[in-house]
């Protein structure tokens, strides 16, 4: 009678071993079945398209019919194949007003594909005409012209909204010299004028006719490696009154990713959070420009942390400038 106990007991083991396993086998079967997952990354303006449309009406009264402070970007663009989506005009924050494509004469497919989605949400992109970098290479009128004929044609073939242009102010040199560098400054803005496109210059404003700056739109002020509150101020007011013919409303501050500023009392702040107190402060002036913006894309909190904060800062929600 133990005998069999024990047989029957192994048996019922056995059993149970055999049904659990065949459960357990079957369980396995079913969990390495394929089963296709759509990865595909939907379009936002397809996901909920009136919501979309009343998003980027929006964007468009804030930016073009509100009152507010500017955000200028220098994107480093023409990077291809881009590494990462920082590198993609894309991914820029959507309250930026513009971005210039810092090389423009490289401008690539993903370049391209990706303008008119930031044109739709009213972010006008620029054309960015070099002459400070270039104008060693364009030594007359002719050589020029032809130049800025390219910036022009290109501007025109992608529908682009404009043009940021640089140059350096001859304040030596033989008086044929400092006629040739004024002459090639008048062309330049004659030039790009003419297309009735946004047009900014970057730099030293010494570099402009004083009766060609009411054709600039703004002013970007050469002020990203300023580190010191007090050299900002001293450099705003001389700029302001050397240069009768530019106002506040068109002076822009520049400043650079992980740059310093010291504040009055010797503090150092992170110079992009900080101009925007600047910019309120020192007039109220135009807005702030941000270079190298790409290098704030990955950030603990979320994408372009430093920059949307900053914006933020010199256009609270709540508060309507006048």
């Amino acid at each position: 009678m133990k005998h069999r106990y024990l047989k029957s007991n192994l048996m019922a083991c056995l059993l149970t071993v055999a049904i659990a396993g065949g459960f357990l086998f079957t369980s396995c079967e079913d969990w390495t079945d394929p089963e296709e997952v759509d990865y595909t990354i939907q379009d936002p303006s397809k996901q909920n398209p009136e919501l979309w449309a009343r998003y980027t009406e929006s964007l468009r009264v804030y930016k073009l019919e509100r009152p507010h402070y500017i955000t200028y970007a220098n994107f480093n663009n023409g990077v291809e194949p881009s590494k990462n989506e920082g590198e993609y005009l894309r991914s820029l924050p959507d309250s930026l007003d513009f971005v210039t494509l810092a090389n423009s004469e490289n401008i690539t497919a993903s370049d391209r594909e990706d303008i008119p989605g930031l044109q739709e949400k009213s972010t006008r992109v620029l054309y960015h005409v070099d002459y400070a970098k270039k104008m060693a290479e364009l030594p007359d009128d002719a050589t020029l012209g032809a130049w800025l004929d390219k910036a022009v044609a290109t501007v025109t073939e992608l529908n682009m909204d404009g043009f940021a242009f640089s140059g350096i102010p001859l304040y030596g040199g033989t008086d044929d010299e400092q006629a040739a560098r004024k002459a090639s400054a008048r062309l330049i803005v004659s030039k790009l004028s003419a297309t009735g496109k946004a047009l900014i210059f970057e730099g030293d404003p010494s570099f402009v006719d004083a009766a060609d700056m009411e054709k600039l739109d703004y002013v970007v002020l050469n002020t990203a490696d300023i580190e010191r509150a007090v050299a900002l101020k001293l450099l705003v007011a001389n700029t302001l009154e050397m240069h009768t013919t530019l106002s506040k409303a068109q002076l822009v501050l520049a400043t650079k990713m992980n740059g310093k500023l010291a504040d009055e009392d010797g503090k150092w702040h992170n110079a992009v959070l900080e101009m925007p107190n600047r910019v309120v402060g020192l007039g109220p002036l135009a807005g702030m420009a941000i270079y190298s913006i790409g290098e704030d894309y990955y950030q603990p909190e979320k994408n372009y942390h430093t920059c949307r904060t900053a914006i933020q800062t010199m256009n609270p929600s709540n508060v309507k400038r006048k």
